[in-house]
């Protein structure tokens, strides 16, 4: 049973009850009072059952345990218990509280000083315990840890069944844990779930950023652009000091061709950390594939790589801005580290097939596609199956590259087609009928 509102034991509206005899002992004399508590050296008065009035109110919103009873007539009793002093002992302030049908009204209340009484109070049933609740939050606590070193790990169907657990044992109201939910669903590439779970989380914690953040960026991943929009803001709006908050954001602003706006929003996450080395990422990233000026790029991410030398991300778009100036050894010694790496990130594995497919080693591309490929979700499937495809066509294989390729316009439809169409590497496939009847079928559904 959850702690009653005060004001809506006490409220007006409500039909007055006729009160049961009350199950308390009589409130102690003076001299008892002071003997129980012989450090407090008040006026007498101060001492006597009306002076404990504000008690009442503090016992109902903050009771250590709720004992029910059953009354006659079909009445319950509940009696609100603050231990005083130490816990399941003597002295003991008590509020009793009666109801019938859904009424309730406060009785009585006393500070109970013999043990006798505290266990005859303490016959009835037990609805409520701090101790417990404290107890089962603990526990919920600990699930929830353990979920999110799994998630670390990457072992997520151990961090999912430990996370169900700690939110079945939570009673499905804790924020925070259809947050941590969403994250591993997400990473588990079951992104519908992922967003049940962190509109959950906002329904019960509409202050909290994080899910707003969360589920911003699956939009973004999504091009979903308006709806990352009003996430990404709102994340922004309850925290506006959080880097991570700005910088995504202002990413958002640079694919939405809103530089301006961007670069000040990465100019106010640089004030708030300026050791985030996702602002000199985003920038690097901005710079090498907006601008398509890898030198400014290349400048960004060695800043970045500074602050946090292991960035998968970073190295592999740092390779990327160096093949892309012809330092063909820089871009061959990253390539190396990012190979020694034990757990790659789908975004690292794209670019590595195509950095490999473009320094002609085309037996690591394709590994490195295939890899990709047994992954719940690999990073833009359409461009990866694309460069797969170029891939085969380079090493002769036009069933394979024509095979591919389908499998990259079925994903990304006229754009893929459209690039295709002008790559000097399969010009000789535009003339077969599979790639005509590709063609034909992309422009067909294009109409429908």
């Amino acid at each position: 049973m959850a702690t009653r509102d005060f004001d809506q034991l006490f409220s007006s509206d409500e039909p007055s009850l006729n009160p049961p005899e009350t199950l308390l002992t009589p409130f102690p004399g003076v001299r008892a009072v002071s003997a129980t508590f012989p450090r407090a050296t008040p006026e007498p008065a101060a001492l006597e059952k009306p002076s404990f009035l504000p008690w009442v109110d503090f016992t109902l919103e903050n009771p250590d345990e709720i004992w029910e009873t059953e009354g006659a007539d079909d009445k319950k009793i509940y009696h609100y218990l603050q231990f005083v002093e130490k816990e399941h002992s003597a002295p003991i302030f008590v509020v009793e509280v009666f109801s019938f049908d859904d009424l309730m009204q406060v009785n009585d209340y006393s500070l109970i000083l013999e043990e006798s009484t505290y266990a005859r109070i303490r016959a009835g049933n037990l609805v409520y315990s701090m101790s417990r609740e404290w107890e089962r939050e603990r526990v919920i606590r600990a699930l929830n840890d353990t979920a999110l070193s799994k998630y670390d790990e990457n072992r997520l169907d151990e961090a999912r069944e430990l996370i169900d657990s700690a939110i079945k044992l939570s009673g499905a109201s804790s924020a925070y844990l259809f947050n941590n939910r969403g994250l591993i669903c997400w990473k588990m590439g079951k992104t519908e779930q992922a967003k049940k779970d962190f509109l959950e989380s906002i329904s019960l914690d509409e202050g909290n950023g994080d899910p707003y953040f969360n589920i911003g960026l699956i939009y973004f991943d999504e091009a979903d652009f308006r709806r990352a929009l009003v996430y990404l803001r709102r994340a922004v709006e309850l925290n506006p000091v959080d880097s991570q908050f700005l910088t995504e954001l202002g990413h958002l602003y640079l694919e939405m061709e809103r530089e301006d706006e961007a670069l000040e929003l990465f100019r106010r996450a640089f004030e708030n950390d300026p050791a985030d080395p996702q602002i000199d990422f985003h920038l690097g990233y901005y710079f090498l594939y907006k601008k398509r000026k890898p030198r400014h790029a290349v400048k960004y991410y060695h800043k970045g790589l500074k602050k946090d030398p292991d960035d998968q991300l970073a190295l592999a778009d740092l390779a990327v801005a160096h093949w892309s100036l012809g330092n063909r050894r820089k871009t061959l010694t990253i390539n190396r580290m990012l190979e020694k790496c034990p757990s790659l990130m789908p975004y690292t594995i794209s670019r590595l097939v195509y950095l490999n497919m473009e320094m002609g080693d085309y037996e690591s591309a394709l590994r490195f596609y295939r890899k990709a490929l047994s992954q719940n979700d690999p990073f833009e499937p359409e461009w990866l199956h694309y460069n797969a495809a170029l891939v085969y066509a380079k090493k002769g294989q036009p069933k394979e590259a024509l095979d591919t390729l389908d499998l990259a316009v079925k994903v990304g439809g006229e754009a893929v087609l459209k690039r295709a169409m002008s790559d000097e590497v399969l010009r000789r496939l535009k003339r077969t009928p599979h790639f005509k009847k590709l063609v034909k079928l992309t422009t067909k559904r294009r109409n429908r």
